[in-house]
């Protein structure tokens, strides 16, 4: 065995040196039609081995993966899809059920060359998954739900009995550039943003002054309207899913300046929170008994952003737990 410095075999420096290139590259961005005048945007990170196809959470576009998708990409070749209504995909009317996104996710990889994708869905994004699984049995090589388990028809009863403690849009001085938006989402959702995400969502004036988000008006309203109770039952391809229970501290950085009527919804909306999650996960267990599941305890919902390294750590060992023929 030959040790580099510090220890380390040459093998580990030389996964480390691949991870580092990988992580250099720019992705490469492709437009594929999916149905007549629709065109979603796929970011291809790059890397060998098999096909990872991340999917994002609502209103969000394929580049919140950034970074988490530069790392993944030392040992898979990894490619994100942008939901239509969202970024650079297109505004469409219509086409906002389940169904037809599950589609849309199938049509992307056929233009891909995609044949058997590992399927890795962050929140809304499960619902979209579990419909794929539904509609094309067999055709994902696995399925990775990030806190993606929930029946997301039922969210409506969350938002009327546990309003957010704080604002659920952008306002005032939060508009004022980039950096003033990445500090709203880091004090309001626990999180920060990849720049390139960032600048998928919105559109700035020169001046660096938020004018619009980069979405359909339409969108977010008709997927809500739209969804169904997922059929995890029907997933047939091995699966992990990942649940998080989050604490006022990992969803809400800055509740230290809350005021007393913050603090109480804050607590309310996470007891709730908790709640949901503890159902949702004996719901998708009793549905698909041979899945994997994972409980985080104090996580943040946006855990690959929140904890990027354990998030990966949890995705490699369970794809490297699948058999070749699987």
């Amino acid at each position: 065995m030959i040790l580099g410095r510090f220890g380390m075999t040459t093998a580990a420096i030389l996964v480390i040196a691949a991870a580092v290139a990988f992580a250099a590259r720019d992705p490469v961005i492709r437009f594929v039609d999916v149905d007549q005048n629709i065109q979603l945007e796929t970011v291809d990170w790059g890397g060998t081995g098999p096909d990872v196809v991340l999917l994002a959470g609502m209103g969000l576009t394929a580049h919140v993966y950034d970074a988490f998708a530069r790392r993944l990409a030392a040992d898979f070749h990894v490619v994100g899809v942008t939901r239509r209504g969202f970024g650079a995909s297109t505004h469409a009317n219509g086409g906002y059920d389940p169904l037809t996104m599950a589609k849309d996710i199938r049509c992307a990889c056929d233009s891909l060359g995609i044949t058997m994708p590992i399927l890795v869905g962050h929140s809304l994004a499960g619902t979209e998954m579990a419909f794929f699984a539904s509609r094309y049995p067999g055709r994902a090589r696995a399925m990775i739900f990030l806190d993606a388990t929930y029946d997301h028809s039922l969210i409506g009863e969350l938002e009327d009995l546990a309003p957010r403690p704080v604002a659920t849009a952008p306002g005032g001085a939060d508009l004022n550039s980039p950096e003033a938006i990445t500090e709203w989402y880091r004090r309001t959702r626990g999180i920060l943003l990849p720049a390139v995400e960032l600048h998928s969502l919105f559109v700035f004036t020169d001046n660096g002054h938020l004018k619009d988000m980069n979405a359909s008006p339409l969108a977010q309203g008709l997927i809500v309207d739209a969804l169904r109770t997922p059929p995890f039952s029907r997933i047939d391809v091995p699966a992990l899913a990942v649940f998080t229970k989050p604490t006022i501290a990992a969803q809400y950085p800055s509740y230290r300046g809350f005021n007393p009527e913050q603090m109480r919804a804050a607590r309310k909306r996470i007891a709730i929170t908790r709640q949901l999650m503890s159902a949702a996960l004996a719901t998708f267990e009793a549905a698909c008994p041979s899945a994997e599941t994972v409980v985080l305890d104090g996580v943040n919902h946006y855990l690959f952003l929140t904890q990027p390294t354990a998030t990966l750590q949890m995705v490699r060992a369970f794809l490297g737990s699948l058999s070749p023929a699987e």
